[in-house]
């Protein structure tokens, strides 16, 4: 029986060594927690990231003129004394233009090509700088379909992190294995290794030395004796594939067959290719297999692959990776106890978001990590209820600060920012949305773009439309492309107003520095009496925010964010004075218009002023009441700030839109968390291939212009030319009219100007 997850947790402070697996050298394990796990995950990937900043963009577009939908793999790797592969690689395609004749793979300039081949007849091709280019015998139109072949030899390289695909030994029996993500394909194999372009099927063959079994993606049809000491394993993969997920682990294997019943009683083989040294280890660590995979089904939809199967070949490494229906599972993570059932959880949950809808881009990689180690808590809920799941968001996936941004990090990696992050994203998005919307949304996302690869901007869509007001974009900006998180500062005060009944006024400020931006969201607050307790949901979209309630007794305390729904900061102090209208209603020219400015807090009596702006005209603040009173007499738009003094010099002040009848000029709302500086922010996603998204702040009102240009200096297109209000501003521009390439967007604002570059891919 496996471990509870409170007793997981009672362990966290007593194992914080890292379960490291160096090839070829045989370490003790130790017990790592999920924030270790994480970080080691993407330690492992880290200098492939490198190669984004040095891809030929031009290479990238010629690539885009094809799209796969075959792969055909046929690796003889049965030389173990050498550790040379032997390799033949079809790529089946259609052409996407015109006059179409020339095919870039990605390959290793390690290995060595000894033929290219299409339809049978030798090709021209050249190869270097981890580039093969292949010259067909004839060109292709839009719509046709063409093979190529290329034979190879060669021990494939280190790779950008270290081996993607190498030889080890477990007890001295060895292992053949791989570990492609994310651009590792092409260390050992020709191919177009780009995760926006998934083959929609593959044939996998290996052959392997006749004492191993060589596990893999989707199905084995056939093994093949060959007679002279080797075997061939014939794989056949029938759902679309990204080639990082493609995938050998091959030694003395033991099978541990089990099955998987769907939602339709249907049944799925899972197979386990395990050591036989720790079979009965394996046997119970794995065992919960069946019901992980039940869990995410109800959660999610049903399991992606049921037609193949699911199951774990063991490896030799400290980690996990989600390989199509065969997940590589480390050998140090095999222990009989249970201890990393999260791990085999978040590489289950990679069937549906990584596997089934993949990040286009490697900047989106957060909606295959962040989800995978959302769903680690979803498993715990599903094990022990919500205190479990909760306890897991806070232990299992802390947030330390600086965290962000978790959309094309910089470093474009990380457990801390893309894992936990990325999760606490998911899990607050939640009670934004509300369970039945954010599950719906969630099995909405994986049916849009099952079997195909997705980006941010895409998720975001599909959840919006599953959200009442059907705009998210005040939740996902701050979140995925600002930085850390909020920090409330908070305090209440509460008046006893008769019948019982008490007015509470709740005050929250938010302190957190830059480069934090603002957040809006929406704060659950707990009010407990002595014997009544009700949450108060407010929804704060200021920097300085005031809200009443009415409770039905004497206010014992008030906790914000109770529930932890919020990746935040929290601080609570005395209440001080604070102006609490918030808001005022409009009005209309030549009807008397009259309402009080009321305060709370400090030292009575008040003095109120107006600091900035003017009111409406008509209209008057009585400095000792507060009272605003008048016959408005114009159609307009007032923008003003009033502030309130107390008797010992305190203050306050709060800003106001009044709209008087139906005024022209400026729609734009009026936004009181008025940004401190003058800024053009990162396009986003960049690259993009037809619609980016600029975001932009204004510290004050003034004539905005935010302009497009080419290389050559040419202005392409205006975005915004008028007057615009302080705040935070977003505009989309749709590259409908150009070319692939690098474009300028450039904002002005009296004085300021600011310029950023982004880069166009069709």
């Amino acid at each position: 029986m496996f471990a509870k997850k409170s007793d997981f947790l009672l362990f966290f402070p007593l194992f914080l060594l890292l379960a490291v697996s160096v090839h070829g050298q045989e370490q003790p394990p130790k017990l790592m927690t999920p924030a270790e796990f994480h970080d080691l995950d993407w330690q492992a990937k880290v200098r492939h990231f490198e190669l984004l900043k040095q891809l030929d963009q031009n290479k990238v577009q010629q690539q885009g003129d094809y799209d796969v939908f075959f792969y055909r793999l046929d690796l003889d790797a049965s030389d173990l004394d050498h550790e040379v592969i032997w390799g033949t690689a079809s790529t089946y395609a259609v052409s996407l233009v015109n006059d179409f004749d020339i095919v870039l793979l990605d390959f290793s300039s390690n290995m060595e090509v000894d033929s290219v081949k299409s339809c049978g007849d030798d090709v021209a091709y050249t190869h270097a700088s981890d580039y093969l280019e292949i010259y067909l015998n004839q060109s292709y139109n839009t719509g046709e379909e063409f093979e190529v072949t290329v034979s190879y030899h060669g021990h494939p390289g280190p790779g950008y992190f270290g081996d993607v695909f190498w030889w080890d030994t477990h007890t001295g029996f060895p292992i053949i294995q791989t570990l492609s993500e994310p651009w590792g394909a092409r260390e050992w194999w020709a191919c177009k290794d780009d995760p926006s372009d998934k083959a929609d099927s593959a044939d996998i063959n290996y052959t392997v030395r006749d004492d191993m079994i060589a596990a893999s993606n989707g199905v084995l049809v056939e093994v093949i004796d060959n007679g002279n000491g080797t075997k061939t394993y014939k794989w056949e993969e029938r759902y679309p594939i990204v080639t990082y997920l493609v995938s050998l682990a091959a030694t003395n294997y033991e099978v541990i067959d089990d099955w998987y019943y769907t939602l339709d009683a249907d049944s799925m083989p899972i197979t386990h290719y395990v050591y036989p040294e720790h079979y009965n280890n394996a046997l119970e660590d794995l065992s919960i297999t069946p019901d992980a995979i039940a869990c995410y089904a109800d959660l999610f939809m049903e399991y992606p692959f049921t037609e193949e199967k699911y199951g774990h070949a063991i490896f030799e490494w400290g980690g996990a990776m989600e390989h199509q229906t065969c997940t590589s599972y480390g050998s140090v993570l095999i222990r009989g106890n249970h201890w990393y059932d999260f791990i085999l959880v978040h590489e289950l949950a990679h069937m549906w978001w990584g596997d089934m809808v993949t990040c286009a881009t490697w900047p989106d990689i957060w909606l295959n990590e962040g989800f995978a180690s959302y769903s680690e808590a979803l498993w715990f809920e599903h094990l022990g209820g919500w205190d479990d799941y909760h306890e897991y968001m806070i232990y299992g996936l802390p947030v330390s600060d600086p965290s962000g941004p978790i959309y094309d990090p910089d470093p474009l990696f990380g457990g801390n920012t893309v894992y936990h992050k990325g999760a606490w994203v998911l899990h607050m998005l939640r009670n934004v949305m509300g369970e039945e919307a954010f599950f719906e949304g969630l099995t909405d996302y994986g049916t849009r773009y099952m079997y195909q690869s997705a980006i941010t901007t895409e998720f975001i869509a599909v959840m919006e439309d599953h959200y009442p007001s059907g705009d998210l974009r005040w939740y996902f900006y701050p979140w995925l492309w600002g930085m850390n998180r909020p920090w409330y500062g908070y305090s209440y005060m509460y008046e006893d107003v008769g019948g019982g009944e008490y007015e509470l006024f709740i005050h929250v400020d938010q302190k957190q520095p830059q480069p934090a931006p603002f957040f809006t969201m929406p704060i659950d607050f707990l009010i407990e009496g002595a014997v009544e307790e009700t949450t108060f949901v407010a929804f704060n979209d200021t920097l300085v925010s005031d809200w009443r309630v009415v409770f039905s007794e004497e206010p014992v305390d008030v906790t914000l964010d109770p529930g932890d729904w919020i990746l935040c900061m929290k601080s609570q102090g005395g209440y001080a004075l604070n102006i609490v209208t918030t808001s005022l209603p409009d009005g209309d020219p030549g009807v008397y218009y009259s309402q009080i400015i009321e305060g709370r807090g400090g030292t009575s009596p008040y003095g109120w002023e107006v600091s900035e702006g003017e009111l409406p005209q008509g209209l008057e603040l009585d400095t000792l009441s507060g009272e605003l009173s008048g016959t408005p007499t114009l159609d307009e738009r007032a923008y003003f700030t009033i502030e309130v003094t107390d008797q010992n010099q305190n203050t306050d002040t709060q800003r106001y839109v009044l709209v008087i009848g139906n005024p022209t000029g400026v729609d734009d709302e009026f936004v009181s968390n008025v940004p401190e500086e003058f800024k053009l922010l990162q396009n986003y996603p960049n690259p993009f291939n037809a619609v980016t998204t600029i975001n932009y702040q204004l510290p004050q009102h003034g004539h905005v212009r935010l302009d497009i240009y080419n290389l050559l200096g040419q202005r392409i297109e205006t975005l915004v030319d008028e007057e615009q209000e302080a705040g935070y501003r977003s505009v989309s521009w749709r590259a409908s009219e150009v070319g692939s390439g690098i474009y300028f967007m450039r904002l002005q604002a009296g004085e300021e100007s600011h310029i950023r570059k982004m880069l166009l891919i069709k």
